[in-house]
């Protein structure tokens, strides 16, 4: 508001009020668009006050479209930098910081955030392709660069009014993968897994193969996402109840994530009892919740050793992520509804549900039985029990006895 500013004392360019006998100028009292008081007196007239509120209005508003950049504006490094810190989990640092830093390498010339612009994002996106990254992986990098620019509005004032840019993204094919992987192809793989101690193989590397053929077998098993299978906790598996729970990954930072409860079958007791013996941590799979040791070397070689095409680059080959799609397809093959079939597999598609309802832990347990028909120990022939009692079981964190192999501890 613009009014008249009283004092005692005679200032400069201040009239005198006989009346009041006090001194007098006019100023303006406002609040400024980011909630900050600006309090300004000494200006002769009403109308003088009146144009220098006019000029602040028009000065922040420059501010907030980019034509002026104010003193305080964070950088892009800094900006980068807060949104490190706020990361907890230290794969997705590792990654963040890996993307962050490639950016602020390419841009050098943007001191700070205000002076980033699309066309600055094209640059990282280019130097990206010449890296030879695909459009899906440029985009993922680009989901961690737009997360990094949503902080700067929260945890700097000075960007309180800033609109972030327009992200380049480069197009990317919507053709979803639909490699559904062979029973044949299976038991190549797995009986290469599950062979015994090779000659100059040593047992940590005989039971890192192993343990990767039961992750592999288990995703068949269940359709499980590989990443939900390394989280796997043995206070999730209820042997009273035969029942595994298993914790969406993709939801895991929500209110509300998705948990099934799935049926332990033959194949899946037999596996889970192994790795009782061998584990001696609160993780089924891994030693604490991350990635299952030399997983894609060893897949990688089992394919290449039985001929198997593997990798996400080579024609007809599949990743580990198809055991999933192959999972889903069995079990549509056999008959089963979607609703049943999203129920084990943690696809929460709406239309999914409501058209088909709800599933009954009946019809789950017959889907679960599809599986083990599929990649059970009867159809393919690779029981345990089939296994060479010479084979080595080997714990990485703690080794004991086997009454399995009757091997004592060394």
């Amino acid at each position: 508001m613009i009014k008249k500013f009283y004092s005692n004392k005679n200032r400069s360019g201040w009239k005198y009020d006989a009346r009041l006998k006090k001194y007098y100028s006019w100023g303006f009292d406002i609040r400024l668009e980011d909630g900050r008081r600006k309090r300004e007196p000494g200006f002769a007239s009403r109308a003088h006050a009146e144009s220098a509120v006019a000029r602040v209005r028009a000065f922040e508003k420059e501010i907030r479209y980019g034509f002026v950049i104010p003193k305080e504006a964070p950088t892009l490094r800094e900006v980068c930098d807060k949104k490190l810190d706020l990361i907890a989990n230290g794969r997705e640092q590792v990654r963040a910081r890996r993307v962050l830093q490639t950016l602020c390498d390419e841009l050098p010339d943007v001191r700070r955030i205000p002076e980033l612009e699309t066309e600055d994002l094209q640059r990282f996106v280019d130097k990206r392709r010449k890296d030879g990254l695909s459009a899906s992986s440029i985009n993922r990098e680009l989901n961690i660069v737009s997360a990094a620019l949503h902080v700067g509005p929260v945890h700097f004032a000075a960007l309180k009014n800033w609109a972030m840019p327009k992200l380049p993204r480069p197009k990317q094919s919507k053709r979803k993968r639909e490699r559904v992987i062979s029973a044949a192809e299976v038991i190549r793989v797995l009986t290469w897994l599950y062979a015994s101690q090779r000659n100059g193989e040593t047992e940590s590397e005989a039971a890192n193969r192993r343990n990767v053929g039961h992750v592999f077998r288990t995703a068949l098993l269940t359709g499980a996402r590989k990443g939900e299978l390394c989280k796997l906790r043995w206070n999730q598996v209820d042997w009273g109840a035969m029942v595994m729970q298993v914790v969406g990954t993709k939801t895991e930072h929500r209110s509300e994530q998705t948990v099934r409860y799935l049926k332990i079958t033959d194949t899946l007791a037999e596996i889970l009892r192994e790795r009782e013996i061998e584990s001696r941590g609160s993780y089924v799979f891994t030693r604490a919740g991350g990635e299952v040791t030399y997983y894609y070397q060893i897949l990688r070689e089992a394919c290449e050793a039985t001929d198997v095409a593997y990798g996400r680059e080579v024609v007809g080959g599949f990743v580990t992520h198809d055991a999933r799609h192959t999972a889903v397809t069995r079990m549509l093959q056999a008959g089963r509804d979607l609703a049943t079939i999203g129920s084990i597999t943690g696809h929460t598609d709406k239309s999914l549900i409501l058209h088909y309802g709800h599933a009954s832990t009946e019809s789950k347990d017959q889907a679960m039985d599809v599986l083990e028909k599929f990649a059970g120990n009867e159809t393919l022939g690779l029981g345990l029990d089939t296994i060479p009692k010479d084979a080595v079981i080997y714990s990485g964190m703690n080794r004991g006895v086997v009454p399995e192999v009757g091997l004592e501890p060394t």
